[in-house]
């Protein structure tokens, strides 16, 4: 039987053999056309959709492979039949064209039942490659098209919404002109379902397209009803437009319906509306490129709508709806649930598996430090770094879910060393569809006395230590002292070995003083405390090292604050902290600097660790606020968590006992010292005393 959509070429170089395998192969094609092989075959050629290639060895004993290998490889025959024809004697390429695909051979001499059935054979393979490819080509570019979906309609501007009846002229006007276009479809609605009289609203829109008027229509006895129901998209055409809606619709709007696409929305699993699109203006009916388009458009909506309808804080957009999505039951749970969650001082943020936030209490903005509208807010991208990010996707993806007791370091612009704590469940409302709720607190304070604890630990073992080499060192150091005072006694009359006893000495004296600073740290004094002002115990400690200032040329500034309150300490223990963190102020600024001191009453309690239980009657719940900054050479960072440890120190002549000590009588007044510094800029002090 003829086939008149198919095409035949064959390249020979005889003609008769060119007319006998016509003759036989116009019984199944009607076009075949010769190609001479020797014009390397013409541009023209390749614009050819052909369906079979014949290619004649046969009728050329010396032939080979190469002269013909270009055609085989050419990108626009990529998928096409090849029957060889070859003579018995040429096996060595056969074996040559049994490397490609497509690839048919008979050899000669062919009889007419062989030649139409292998034609048959590489005709329908053709087709078959040719509507697969196609098939490709269409589904790329629905894939494309599907991907630009949010760019093209712009969906997400719901959020940008103040009401629900601002959203619902979105979907009338703004929205249904992008689909129109992006479709070129003839006319676009948007119907809203009310379930109890069982039909669709349509608010017409005018020419200028204002909205004008609302129709009705029923869709009881409908196919309509079914697909809203079980949220179904559907293309009517031919015999299906005698549905009682289509044959309303088209005696309204005054034109014929060819073709209509039908795509519920829901929302909370229950049928809110549908996109009614009519007539393609370029075709006579819908594809399914279209359907899926509008599938993944009304998916997006409903998400969008869903996500403006739970981050309202006005509950009377529930009640706005055009149909009762839930009883004044469920509407009370939802209020007791949102309150709650406002309340809590816990974050919680609902994604899905492309990042989209669908819900997220006040608490999460505030302990992210996010500061943007909860409208803006769609992407986890909006709250969190992409390293955050990555981090939380990998704990998803390497552990099972749920997942709790993990702890991230937060990288935000107003957020240095911030921690959170956060666990992770697994949420799934759809069968197909996997949601997880991440539920974090803040634990940047938590981890500081965690550390404040180690650090503790770790100084109240090396205060023991220090305690039992000191004793040790104690007992022969006075009986080498003893030894050389008579030494010296004896020999007054030999100056020579007179100044070997002084060295010794003098190099006793100064274990002495060592020892003294190791019982200060190991064996701390208890504070004798007395209500004090702060701005007179630092003024006090001027006097002792206003020289130094001067031939450093470091300039020192004060700021009291009005309202600052006293304090109750040892003033003696905290002037030689004071002393202390000056000397140390001095030491890095050989060039000259500033000191500032600013002291003001704290903004928020400290939390203060007192674990041995020492004075609790100066543990308060109000502090003041001493800060000691230089514009010194800085501290390393690697060095910042080592300075409070015994025998720490950068100090070619320095104990590393200093600031040990500070600590300890901070530590011993109920108060906290903490650091901050950038090599180069210089270092501050905070130090937290309880105040009165």
């Amino acid at each position: 039987m003829e086939n008149h959509s198919c095409s035949i070429a064959i390249v020979s170089k005889s003609n008769e053999r060119f007319q006998t395998f016509k003759n036989i192969l116009k019984e199944i094609c009607s076009r075949i056309l010769p190609l001479n092989i020797d014009q390397r075959l013409e541009i023209g050629f390749f614009h050819e959709s052909f369906d079979l290639i014949i290619v004649d060895f046969a009728a050329e004993p010396n032939a080979n492979f190469q002269e013909i290998e270009y055609l085989v490889e050419h990108r626009t025959l990529k998928g096409k039949s090849f029957l060889y024809i070859l003579d018995s004697k040429q096996e060595s390429l056969k074996h040559q064209l049994y490397r490609y695909n497509n690839a048919m051979i008979l050899v000669d001499p062919v009889d007419r039942f062989s030649l139409l059935t292998q034609a048959k054979a590489g005709i329908h393979l053709s087709q078959v490659n040719r509507r697969i490819k196609t098939f490709q080509e269409m589904l790329e570019g629905e894939q494309k098209l599907i991907s630009y979906t949010d760019e093209l309609l712009d969906i997400g501007q719901i959020h940008e919404l103040d009401n629900f009846e601002e959203v619902k002229q979105y979907l009338q006007k703004g929205l249904l002109k992008k689909i129109e276009l992006t479709l070129a479809v003839e006319s676009a609605f948007f119907g809203f379902f009310e379930d109890k009289e069982k039909r669709l609203l349509i608010q017409e829109k005018s020419g200028a397209n204002h909205l004008k008027k609302m129709v009705y229509f029923s869709i009881e006895s409908s196919h309509i009803h079914w697909l809203l129901q079980q949220n179904k998209a559907l293309i009517f055409q031919k015999a299906d437009l005698v549905d009682p809606f289509i044959q309303e619709l088209e005696e309204y709007l005054g034109f014929k319906i060819f073709s209509l696409l039908f795509a519920p929305v829901s929302l909370f699993h229950r049928p809110f509306g549908a996109i009614i699109l009519v007539n393609k203006i370029y075709r006579d009916s819908f594809h399914e490129n279209d359907l899926a388009f509008t599938l993944v458009a009304t998916q997006r909506i409903a998400f969008n709508l869903e996500s403006f309808l739970i981050h309202s804080e006005n509950q009377e957009h529930l009640k706005q709806l055009p149909i009762n999505l839930f009883s004044q039951e469920d509407l009370d749970q939802y209020e007791l649930i949102q309150n709650i969650l406002k309340a809590v001082h816990f974050g919680v943020v609902v994604f899905d598996n492309e990042q989209r936030i669908k819900f997220l209490n006040p608490s999460a903005l505030q302990i992210l430090n996010v500061n943007l509208p909860v409208k803006k807010i769609r992407f986890l991208k909006d709250i969190l770094s992409s390293k955050n990010i990555r981090e939380i996707w990998a704990l998803i993806k390497e552990n099972p879910l749920p997942i709790v007791r993990q702890e991230i370091e937060l990288e935000q612009r107003l957020l240095s060393n911030a921690f959170i704590g956060l666990s992770i469940y697994p949420y799934r409302h759809h069968q197909s569809t996997q949601d997880y709720i991440m539920v974090f607190s803040e634990i940047t304070q938590t981890k500081k006395i965690q550390a404040e604890i180690i650090r503790m630990d770790r100084m109240a073992s090396l205060g023991v230590l220090s305690a039992g080499i000191a004793h040790e060192i104690r007992n022969p150091l006075a009986g080498i002292k003893a030894m050389a005072q008579s030494l010296e006694d004896e020999l007054k009359d030999d100056p020579g070995k007179l100044e070997y006893i002084s060295r010794i000495l003098r190099q006793v004296n100064r274990l002495e003083k060592l020892l003294k600073a190791f019982f200060s740290y190991a064996r701390p004094v208890r504070p004798d405390p007395k209500q004090c002002s702060i701005k007179k115990v630092i003024n006090e400690v001027f006097p002792l090292i206003q020289t130094r200032f001067r031939e450093k040329r470091i300039k020192v500034e004060t700021y009291y604050a009005e309202d600052l309150s006293d304090v109750f300490i040892d003033p003696n223990q905290i002037q030689q902290v004071f002393l202390n963190l000056f000397i140390n102020a001095i030491d890095a600024m050989p060039n000259g600097g500033v000191l500032t001191i600013h002291a003001q009453n704290a903004v928020e309690a400290h939390p203060i660790l007192d674990r041995r239980g020492r004075i609790p009657n100066l543990l308060s719940d109000k502090f003041i606020r001493i800060s000691i900054s230089d514009t010194g050479v800085g501290i390393k960072p690697e060095a910042l968590e080592l300075i409070f440890n015994p025998f720490f120190t950068t100090k070619s002549q320095g104990t590393g006992l200093g600031l040990s000590i500070v600590y300890q009588i901070i530590r011993e007044h109920g108060g906290q010292i903490d650091v901050e510094s950038t090599p180069g800029k210089g270092t501050t002090f905070h130090i937290y005393l309880p105040s009165l």
